[in-house]
């Protein structure tokens, strides 16, 4: 397939400035800078080791996390944390801030928004199954559910505006490209579905590349056309896409694909065209590795199990994950901002 295409992501397009970018020779050996010591270290009762789950959310200064039934609320400038709410229905199994409330899925189905001011929290039933997935835009909250469907809600008046079945099993992997012009989905039936957000009820494209799970979505933040995707444990691959190429009938939006060698569980594409991965089998790590040729910059180490929770800070200087070994760690990601922390 020639690459050439004349349809490029950036105006005054250059030819050699793609090629430079977009090179498909495999990485090359690379010694990465290992951290083994995390910046902070919450020793807690074990996050669930579910791949479905997503149980962290970085929200300006607050870090959300839920174990099994309860949502607690760690203050990254004063290292405090707090139980902030105890629900009724099975546990919890996704989190994300949201102003000045946090929403949560359940492992039956409801979701619960809890307001922080007021310790009081609502709960609706939108899904028939597990929420592991929660994704938001303005005033819409966008799930993703065990029951195969995505949903948009209105958080205003608590209506379920839009749902999506494009997917034969669980809806594991999602998220808003920067302009909010475009979603992914990734599934347990290893596809992806692109849409236009104008029209939800049909995708742009089906793709069928990964051979494992797809949970870990990631649109950069910076061109409005890119994301990419990570593999479950029979797929190992992350995958980056150009939507730009959809249109061209000859094309796939495929643009790259590199073999990771583990299960990838999350991925974050950072401002400066670096990627954060999290790992579980086998080598439940953390890398931070260039988009364009993949080498690994940094390796993060220190969990024992799979690194499945995870989030980053506004500012991109830190991250949180938690696992099933007890405890939450959070990093620095480039381990030169110790002294810019504000304390207070």
């Amino acid at each position: 397939m020639d690459r050439h295409f004349k349809s490029p992501f950036i105006s005054n397009y250059n030819y050699k400035d793609y090629d430079e970018r977009y090179s498909f020779s495999l990485p090359r050996k690379f010694t990465p800078i290992v951290t083994s010591q995390a910046y902070r270290e919450i020793k807690t009762k074990s996050l669930v080791d579910d791949f479905y789950s997503n149980l962290i959310d970085w929200y300006n200064d607050k870090v959300y996390f839920a174990i099994d039934d309860s949502v607690f609320i760690h203050d990254f400038h004063t290292s405090k944390t707090s139980h902030l709410q105890t629900i009724s229905d099975n546990c919890i199994t996704s989190v994300k801030g949201m102003g000045n409330k946090i929403i949560l899925g359940t492992s039956s189905g409801y979701m619960h928004i809890v307001d922080i001011c007021k310790e009081q929290s609502t709960r609706h039933l939108f899904h028939k199954s597990r929420i592991g997935v929660l994704k938001i835009e303005n005033t819409n909250i966008f799930t993703g559910s065990r029951d195969k469907r995505c949903k948009v809600i209105d958080s205003r008046i608590n209506k379920i505006i839009h749902s999506i079945l494009q997917h034969n099993q669980e809806v594991c992997g999602m998220d808003l490209s920067k302009n909010y012009k475009h979603l992914v989905t990734g599934g347990n039936d290893n596809k992806l579905y692109v849409y236009d957000r104008r029209n939800l009820d049909v995708p742009l494209t089906k793709c069928t590349q990964h051979k494992a799970a797809i949970k870990a979505v990631s649109w950069s933040p910076v061109s409005a056309n890119l994301f990419v995707t990570g593999g479950g444990t029979a797929d190992k691959t992350v995958k980056l896409w150009d939507i730009n190429l959809i249109n061209n009938s000859n094309s796939s939006p495929l643009l790259k694909s590199v073999d990771y060698g583990s299960q990838v569980c999350n991925l974050k594409w950072l401002h400066n065209n670096q990627i954060l991965s999290t790992h579980g089998y086998s080598k439940d790590d953390i890398r931070l590795c260039g988009v364009y040729n993949f080498n690994c910059n940094r390796q993060y180490l220190g969990h024992k199990n799979r690194v499945i929770h995870f989030s980053v800070s506004k500012d991109e200087k830190y991250f949180v994950t938690g696992s099933a070994d007890c405890s939450i760690k959070f990093w620095e990601i480039y381990g030169d901002t110790h002294n810019e922390i504000e304390i207070r």
